[in-house]
């Protein structure tokens, strides 16, 4: 008998338990860890925010995995050890025979002066309601949405939450001026200038201005400014993107790269430097692209759930061959898309492929109502194979 122990239950980690259970006979043992009981997906964040979604619809509870003959082990991860496959817990110590790491990105907001006091944000399930709670209240003025640093996970949910905004307040008819702020130099920049051309002429149609390229400085709630290193801009509602960073237990572990996220072989999700029986998926990772848009901008995937879906698979369909004694592996492609909701019951969808070469491509759709019933069908649908109706 075996054990694979899986830390995180997001995307990366649920899909990889799910598979592992239907490839694997039921002598041997899946446990999932993580700290929170729930699982909420991020696409979900947004209608709570803009109340069309109850919080409580929007959590998932991961015992549910018990069901499928998977153990889910809710505690907070103190330390790993990837040598030994093994973890110290708030609940005790775990051992593995295979190790996934799919902690994901934690967010700080206090990466940025002022930012945690003044801003809100749809990041997390409490930020969505405090959120949902003070667009209730507003009366009209200046929105920012400011994107303060990246990486960040799921590259088009700001621009698709400006978009959804914009229209919520249209239908409302509250007066009010919506910037996006970024320090990018164009949105979803991975997938290519087209499609930054295409999310920008979304929003210029929706008349929401774009500042592109602002290095946030720090927050002034007194004075309601967003210092830039170039200027400043002022708003009555300030809604942001968290930094996102490491999280801890990967910063005070062997496993942390140059700039703290974990390097990974971009095809077998194993650690750059191979350690037995060890793998890591997901946002909380770090994989190089073969190709570029140019010579001196070298490029990674982006932090998104649909990525970390099919590195688990592939991690699953690969530590079942290696506990048959079979040589075969299974290469993950870089492929996935994205849906950006543009209001109205609207949304496109984005098919990327991100191993191309000499570049990234993405093919994309004009916003229409069937990928906005595919959005709902595909939300619906994961939440089903990963935890059951």
């Amino acid at each position: 008998m075996s054990t694979i122990l899986i830390l995180g239950g997001g995307f990366g980690g649920l899909s990889c338990a799910n598979e592992l259970r239907r490839l694997l006979a039921d002598e041997h043992k899946i446990i999932v860890v993580d700290q929170s009981p729930d699982f909420i997906i991020g696409a979900s964040k947004p209608w709570v925010m803009l109340g069309d979604l109850e919080p409580e619809r929007a959590k998932h509870s991961r015992q549910k995995l018990k069901s499928r003959g998977i153990e889910f082990v809710q505690a907070k991860i103190n330390s790993i050890d990837p040598n030994n496959r093994s973890v110290e817990t708030s609940v005790g110590k775990i051992q593995g025979d295979y190790l996934v790491i799919a902690l994901g990105a934690e967010l700080d907001m206090n990466q940025v002066l002022g930012l945690a006091e003044n801003a809100h944000s749809f990041y997390d399930l409490s930020g969505a309601i405090k959120l949902r709670d003070a667009l209730q209240k507003f009366k009209g003025g200046d929105i920012v949405l400011l994107i303060p640093r990246a990486p960040f996970k799921c590259p088009p949910a700001p621009y698709e939450s400006a978009l959804l905004l914009k229209d919520h307040l249209k239908r409302r008819k509250i007066p009010h001026r919506l910037t996006v702020a970024t320090v990018e130099g164009a949105p979803m920049a991975t997938a290519g200038p087209e499609i930054g051309s295409f999310v920008r002429e979304l929003m210029q149609t929706a008349g929401i201005t774009y500042l592109n390229l602002r290095k946030t400085i720090s927050v002034d709630g007194v004075g309601k400014n967003v210092k830039f290193e170039d200027g400043d801009l002022g708003y009555d509602l300030l809604i942001a993107v968290p930094p996102h960073v490491p999280p801890t237990v990967i910063l005070d572990s062997s496993l942390k790269g140059p700039n703290g996220w974990i390097p990974i072989d971009r095809e077998s999700c194993r650690l750059t430097k191979p350690q037995a029986g060890v793998f890591a998926i997901g946002d909380c990772t770090v994989s190089p692209l073969p190709g570029k848009f140019k010579p001196d901008a070298p490029l990674v995937l982006p932090k998104a759930g649909v990525f970390a879906d099919r590195q688990g698979i592939v991690v699953a369909q690969n530590i079942a061959l290696a506990m048959r004694g079979q040589t075969s592996r299974v290469a993950y492609d870089g492929k996935g898309f994205c849906y950006i909701e543009t209001g109205d019951m609207h949304a496109a969808r984005g098919d990327g492929s991100f191993f191309d070469l000499p570049h990234p491509t993405m093919e994309r759709h004009i916003p229409d109502m069937t990928h906005y019933e595919g959005k709902r069908e595909w939300v619906k649908g994961l939440i089903e194979r990963f935890l059951g109706s």
